[in-house]
C-alpha cells in the first residue's frame, strides 16, 4: 500500500510539473540543446513557487540635475520637459511600467489572487516620483478590478497602496545616503588593477572634459553623461555628433562603472544586504510554518537596485539594467522531495520575457538549495540597524 501511495504521489507531481511546463512552453515548442535558459526553466517544472521578492527599475524618464550638470548648455529645456518636469516618467515610461505589471501578473498569476488582497502583497518604492508612478502603473496591470472590487463602472482601475521609507532611512538609496559606500567606490577607482583597466580610456576622459566643459575623470562621470543622453532621447533631443562618435566607448565605460559598483563584498552588502536579509528572514519564517505574510514583495526602484540585488544573489554580469528591467528571487519547493530552494529570474526588458539565471556556486542549476544559497550569500547580508551604523562609519 505504501509503495502504491508513493507511485501515485510521484505521478501527481510529475503531471503537475508537466502542466506548469506546457504553460511556459506550448505544444510545438522545441527545446534547443544549446538554449541553456530554456533548459533552466525546464528544471523548474516539478517545483512549486511559494514566494517572490521582485526589484524593478522605473520606466523611461527625463534628465535630473546631476546629469544636466555634466553637460551645461544655454538651451532652455523647460518647454521640452513639459508636462513631465525633470527626473520624471514620460508617457512611454508609464507604458513601460504597465508592461512590468503585465509581466508580473502573468508570472505570478498562480501565486497571488486576482482580487487585491492586502495580506498577499507588499509594495515599496524609493522617494522619487518616477518610482512611485512606475509602481502605480505596474499595479494597475497587476490588479484590474474584478466585479467584487470594481468601484467605478467606467474605470478599469482600483487604488493599490505602497510604502515609501523616508529618504535618509532608505537602504535602497545607498548611493546617495551611505557615505561609506561612496568612500569605498572612490577607493576602488584608485586600486592599481582598476587604474590599469582605466588607462586605455584616458583619451576618452580628456575628450569628454573638453566637449562638455566639466570635469570627466572617473567612470561615474561618464555614466552620468550616458544617462543624460539616454534621458534626453526620451524627450526627442538627439545627442551631439561628438557624443555619438564615442558612444561605444561611453557604453563600455558604463559597463565598467557597474562592475566597480559591486567590486567587494562590503559594497554589495551596503547596496543590497538589507534587502537580502529581509528575503532570507521571510523565507526562513515561511519554511518554519509562518505563512501569514506577503507572498509577493515588490520594490519599485532604480537600475542600481536591480544590479545590486543581482550581485547579492550572485547572478550579476556587469551591465546597466534597462528601463523596466525586473529581477526576482523566488522561493520554490521540489514537489517530489519537499526540498526548498531559490531561483533567480531576470526580465532584461520591461514586460519580459523572464529568463532563469544560474546562481554562481550552485552548479549551473536553476534551483539552488536553500541552505547552499544561504551559505553562498552570507557575506552579503546585513541587518537594517547595522547598515545604518556602518553607512555613517568613516573608512579608517
Amino acid at each position: 500500500m505504501d509503495l502504491l501511495y508513493m507511485v501515485a504521489l510521484m505521478v501527481v507531481a510529475v503531471r503537475a510539473g508537466e502542466e506548469q511546463y506546457h504553460k511556459k512552453f506550448p505544444l510545438g515548442h522545441t527545446l534547443e540543446p544549446n538554449n541553456k535558459y530554456d533548459l533552466l526553466d525546464y528544471e523548474l517544472a516539478n517545483t512549486e513557487l511559494l514566494m517572490s521578492f521582485v526589484v524593478f527599475r522605473h520606466g523611461d524618464r527625463t534628465p535630473d540635475e546631476e546629469e544636466l550638470k555634466k553637460f551645461p548648455t544655454d538651451q532652455n529645456y523647460d518647454k521640452i520637459f513639459f508636462p513631465y518636469g525633470k527626473k520624471a516618467l514620460t508617457n512611454k515610461g508609464k507604458q513601460r511600467g504597465y508592461l512590468v505589471g503585465e509581466y508580473l501578473r502573468e508570472r505570478y498569476d498562480n501565486l497571488i489572487s486576482k482580487l487585491y488582497l492586502p495580506d498577499e502583497i507588499s509594495v515599496r518604492t524609493t522617494d522619487f516620483s518616477r518610482t512611485k508612478m512606475t509602481a502605480l502603473t505596474a499595479l494597475s496591470a497587476i490588479y484590474p478590478p474584478p466585479p467584487a472590487q470594481k468601484w467605478n463602472p467606467f474605470l478599469n482601475w482600483q487604488p493599490v497602496p505602497y510604502d515609501t521609507p523616508a529618504y535618509d532611512d532608505d537602504d535602497l538609496l545607498y548611493y546617495y545616503n551611505c557615505p561609506r559606500y561612496l568612500e569605498l567606490r572612490q577607493q576602488v577607482y584608485n586600486l592599481p588593477e582598476v587604474q590599469k583597466k582605466l588607462k586605455p580610456y584616458e583619451g576618452l576622459f580628456k575628450f569628454l572634459t573638453i566637449k562638455t566643459g566639466t570635469d570627466i575623470s572617473v567612470p561615474e562621470d561618464v555614466f552620468y553623461l550616458d544617462n543624460l543622453f539616454q534621458t534626453l532621447a526620451n524627450i526627442g533631443v538627439r545627442a551631439p555628433k561628438w557624443a555619438n562618435d564615442v558612444m561605444p566607448q561611453i557604453k563600455e565605460m558604463t559597463k565598467i562603472e557597474y562592475a566597480l559598483e559591486y567590486h567587494t563584498s562590503e559594497m554589495i552588502r551596503l547596496a543590497s544586504g538589507v534587502l537580502l536579509a529581509d528575503a532570507l528572514n521571510a523565507t526562513n519564517a515561511a519554511i518554519e510554518g509562518k505563512w501569514d505574510q506577503p507572498k509577493l514583495r515588490l520594490y519599485s526602484a532604480h537600475e542600481n537596485n536591480v544590479a545590486g540585488f543581482m550581485a547579492a544573489m550572485k547572478v550579476f554580469k556587469p551591465h546597466q539594467p534597462k528601463y523596466g528591467s525586473t529581477i526576482s528571487l523566488e522561493l520554490r519547493k521540489r514537489l517530489l522531495t519537499g526540498q526548498y530552494g531559490f531561483t533567480a529570474t531576470y526580465a532584461a526588458d520591461g514586460g519580459g520575457p523572464g529568463v532563469v539565471l544560474p546562481i554562481a556556486g550552485c552548479g549551473g542549476q536553476a534551483f539552488c538549495d536553500y541552505d547552499t544559497f544561504v551559505t553562498l550569500t552570507q557575506d552579503h547580508v546585513i541587518s537594517r540597524s547595522d547598515h545604518k551604523k556602518l553607512c555613517s562609519t568613516p573608512i579608517s
